[in-house]
Parts: C-alpha cells; structure tokens; sequence
C-alpha cells in the first residue's frame, strides 16, 4: 500500500511547513524523522574486503594468463609465474575471508550447501574450485622445477597441463567477474545501478592487474623481451576498456554516482585509478624500450590503481546507503 501526500500529512501534521513529501529540503533545526533516517543497513566491511576483492581479481586474471601463455614458445617464464601467483592467492584469500568473518567455522559454513542463487555460495564455491586445479598446477610446475623430491613425480600424471589449464581459465574468468556480482547484486543504490559496469569493471581490472604482477615478477626474476611486450599490450587493452567502463558508469549513475565520482573520493579515484592506475602505465608500456625500471614502475601504479578502485566501491556504497533519496527511488 502506498501513501499520498495527503495522507502523509495526515499522519504528521507538520509535514507541509516543514516540505516533506514536496521535494524540498530539511531546514536545519527541524526535528530529526524517519523520513530522514537510511532505509538500509549500510556495509561495515574494512580493509579485509577490500583486499580479498582485489586479490581475487588478480588471482582470476592469472588463471587467465596461465591458459593464454604459449609454453611452447617464449611465454614458459609466464606459465610458471602465474601458476604460482594462482596458487599463491588462492592459498591467501580463505585467510583474508576468515580473517573478515572472525570465525573459521563460519566458512565452513558456507560451504554446508551449493546455493545456485546466492551469489556468495557461489562465490565460495568457486574460490575452492579455483583452488582445486591451481595447487595441482602448482605443485606439478614445482616437480618440473626440480623443487619437489622425484618420489613425487606422479604429480604431472595426476594434473596434465591440458587439463588444468583449461579449468583455471574458465574458473579464473568466473572469479574475476564474481568480486564484481558480489557487489552489484545487492540493494544497495551505487551497486545496484552499476550491475552491468561493476562485474565488467572487475574483470578488466583484474585482467590488467594479473599481467601488471607477473610482468614485474618476470622483470625481477628473469624472463624475455618478447613475453613483456606481450603483457604490456594485453594490460593496455584491458586497461583502457577499464577506463571504458567507469566513464560509462559515471554517465549512467548521474546522481546516484556522486559518493565514488565527486569530493575528495572521486578526485582520489580519477589521480591513482585513472590516471595513475591506467593512463600512465599505459603510456609507459607503449614506449618501445626495454627496462626494469620501466616495467616495475607500470606494474606498481597499475596494482595501486586497481587496489584504489575496489576501496572507492567499498566506500561510496556505504555512503550510498546512507542516503535515503536515493534508496527510496524506483529501480530503472
């Protein structure tokens, strides 16, 4: 059932001096309402989201690189690298994501049932999936590392290239666009509006911030010209669709978007993120040279950029739900 202004005025007879219903604002001194209060219950999530969110992307964008990387060729250094970055993070988000929930059981939890509808048991599901062919992967690169004792060579048996390569792209793609979904499949207004830019966000934001991590590994630890060049294009492309989407996003959410795109939060996003996180890099990994420096510049910028970008949706989704204006419009 829904009210008139009639009948709100009716219910507080106040209403009318003080403008409520008519579009006008609250004076200052007037006493507080539950017209003004939230409607929604905002987000207490801190560092261990934000973290967990760009780990999992850059997790999911090695998954990706491990199954694109042409081990026949030049791109060997690559697959090891990403294996082990895959491995790595998989190994790392579970803690990050305990660390947040604050008890061990209540991960085990959400792993009682497969729930095809929640995006979160889905999203846990797939994080122990993704687990299951990047430490098989891992520990079969490490046999043929000669990091593993020989008793152990079982291991290429058990996890062949061909099929653990194909399970980490399709699941690493699926990760990548979950820390999106996460988000976005939510009652919040900000998240709720970029539904269809959030989970494109986090995927080529992850895309970019895998090839940014492995290619300063590779840089660090020995790898070849050809594979950097390659990383470098890649991340460009991912990363100019990046910078695609947050301003189609900002065109589409208008008002709504004004928590992540305005203030000090917004002018933080455009210098690490758009600026810092992508046009730089960018520019620096078209330059036709060759250079460690060069390389560990763009991939850090890059990484800061994408770790800026999930902290600003984190914040302004909490600020979102703080405004009940914009909780209280119809969904478009």
């Amino acid at each position: 059932m829904s009210l008139s202004r009639a009948d709100l005025r009716a219910l507080d007879p106040d209403a009318s001096s003080r403008g409520v219903g008519d579009g006008a604002e609250l004076p200052a001194h007037a006493p507080a309402t539950y017209y003004d209060r939230p409607l929604l219950k905002k987000p207490h999530w801190e560092w261990e989201v934000v973290s967990y969110l760009f780990m999992g992307g850059v997790m999911g964008g090695s998954g990706i690189l491990v199954a694109l990387a042409d081990e026949q060729g030049d791109d060997e250094a690559l697959a090891r690298t990403a294996r082990y970055v895959s491995f790595a993070l998989a190994s790392t988000c579970p803690i990050v994501l305990i660390k947040h929930l604050g008890r061990p059981e209540r991960f085990l939890n959400m792993m009682r049932i497969v729930k095809f509808k929640s995006v979160m048991s889905m999203g846990v599901w797939g994080l122990v999936a993704f687990s299951l062919p990047a430490t098989a992967a891992a520990a079969a690169q490490l046999v043929r590392d000669g990091r593993l004792p020989a008793p152990l060579d079982f291991v290429h048996a058990l996890a062949p290239r061909a099929l653990t390569n194909p399970a980490q792209l399709v699941l690493g793609a699926f990760i990548a666009g979950y820390t999106g979904v996460l988000l976005s499949a939510t009652a919040n207004p900000l998240w709720a509006t970029g539904k269809r830019h959030i989970p494109a966000l986090s995927v080529c934001s992850g895309v970019a911030g895998a090839c940014a991590a492995n290619n300063a590994l590779l840089a660090l630890f020995g790898g070849n010209v050809s594979t950097s060049r390659k990383l470098d294009r890649l991340e460009a492309v991912a990363g100019l669709a990046e910078l695609a989407v947050i301003l189609s996003f900002r065109s589409h959410a208008r008002e709504i978007g004004k928590p992540m795109f305005a203030g000090k939060r917004g002018a933080k996003l455009r210098t690490a993120t758009l600026f810092g996180g992508i046009l730089i890099p960018t520019l620096l990994n078209l330059v036709p040279i060759h250079a460690r420096w060069k390389t560990l510049v763009a991939s850090g910028l890059t990484l800061a950029g994408g770790y800026v970008l999930r902290e600003t949706l984190i914040e302004a989704g909490k600020e979102s739900a703080d405004d009940p204006r914009v909780s209280s419009r119809q969904p478009e």
